[in-house]
């Protein structure tokens, strides 16, 4: 089964994230699906366990891509979470030093 390619940080959205987040797990749900159907079939031949062995070696190759994949959309979306808290400091910094007019714990007779 051919695995999507993630999108690229720059131009993944959250909408984009979460398509292919359900991208990964319909394939999962389908390998797994079909890895059952398989094992059952495994059962009419001979040699059962190498039949079940060899399905599960292609199941875990598969599976080791979406995890993969996972793995890098999880660092994307971490990547994106610590950029935007960079700006908001940065924004916050930009607009300059608020003074004492705008601590809340300190009352306004103290300023």
């Amino acid at each position: 089964m051919p695995a999507q390619a993630v999108p690229e940080p720059l131009s993944a959205t959250p909408l984009q994230l979460q398509e292919e987040r359900l991208h990964i797990e319909r394939v999962r749900t389908q390998l797994l699906a079909e890895a059952e159907l398989a094992n059952a079939a495994c059962y009419q031949k001979f040699a059962v366990f190498d039949c079940q062995r060899n399905i599960r070696v292609k199941n875990r190759r598969v599976l080791d891509e979406l995890r993969r994949q996972e793995l890098r959309l999880n660092d994307l979306e971490r990547r994106a979470k610590a950029n935007n808290a960079l700006d908001k400091i940065k924004d916050k910094s930009l607009t300059g030093p608020q003074g004492l007019d705008s601590n809340p714990l300190v009352p306004p007779a103290d300023r």
